[in-house]
């Protein structure tokens, strides 16, 4: 009786440990996992405006008057001055803008709504930031002639939590795939439960929720794959998380020595 109690706990605590290790099938990306996604394939979304995000707006003028009267919102160039060499306004020659900097961002308020100087408010929610782009440069044209603006997503930035990480990452691009923002993170933890993936997603008619498996690759061109700013990537940690991380040797080597403490002890104890 005593050596067959001996066996079976020996096979637990060997069961425990190799239950607990990560293998590649666990953290391996675009694996041959077949799943019941939708076939049709899908383009990424043009990001829609809600309320509580910020735009940067930069308004170009061509008289003096204008450009003065939009002052807080003209571009900065990023050279100026005459050359010595030359003799050119180096100002007119380097035209490259320096990413809108020190342009104050305007939020757009609870009713969907902006304002700006001199042209009141705009209505916003639910638009591209493209279609913004238009409305506002033809209310400033109409405010003065030539007058126009670029306007760009101030707030692109997606949050993780969970065992990847508690992060808030700046976007570079305003939709990017599930890869890209991995990549950017760069926090995915060994533990970290790919089979089960959520993006927590802010649009107009409140909260949604997608769970996916990372690990497949059907999830490529289908509505799991693209991120957009506000977005939250959760993921949660693998329940047979044990006796600490294993993925090193050092680790392995540590929890093999303890099973091996465990069987001595009960070989001795029964």
């Amino acid at each position: 009786m005593k050596s067959v109690t001996k066996v079976l706990i020996i096979l637990v605590c060997i069961i425990s440990s190799l239950s607990s290790c990560v293998t590649s099938k666990d953290t391996d990306f675009l694996q041959d996992i077949k799943l019941k996604y939708p076939d049709a394939t899908v383009k990424p979304e043009e990001y829609r405006i809600i309320p509580g995000d910020q735009l940067s707006i930069v308004v170009y003028a061509w008289d003096e008057k204008t450009r003065t009267l939009f002052s807080s919102y003209s571009p900065r160039f990023s050279g100026q001055g005459i050359s010595d060499r030359t003799g050119v306004d180096a100002y007119s020659q380097a035209r490259g803008l320096d990413d809108a900097a020190g342009v104050p961002p305007v939020t757009v308020y609870a009713d969907g709504t902006i304002t700006f100087p001199y042209i009141g408010k705009i209505y916003v929610q639910g638009q591209t930031v493209l279609e913004i782009r238009n409305v506002i440069s033809n209310r400033l044209d109409a405010f003065a002639d030539g007058t126009t603006a670029e306007v760009s997503l101030y707030n692109r930035y997606f949050s993780i939590l969970g065992e990847a990480g508690a992060n808030r990452i700046a976007m570079p691009n305003t939709t990017m795939t599930i890869y890209q923002a991995l990549s950017i993170a760069n926090t995915i933890g060994a533990y970290a439960d790919r089979s089960k993936v959520s993006v927590i997603r802010q649009t107009e008619s409140g909260s949604v929720v997608k769970t996916f498996d990372l690990r497949s690759k059907d999830i490529i061109d289908t509505e799991f794959y693209y991120i957009q700013p506000n977005d939250v990537l959760y993921m949660p940690q693998m329940k047979r998380k044990f006796l600490g991380s294993t993925t090193t040797f050092a680790g392995l080597f540590g929890l093999l020595t303890a099973v091996a403490g465990v069987i001595v002890f009960t070989l001795r104890v029964f």
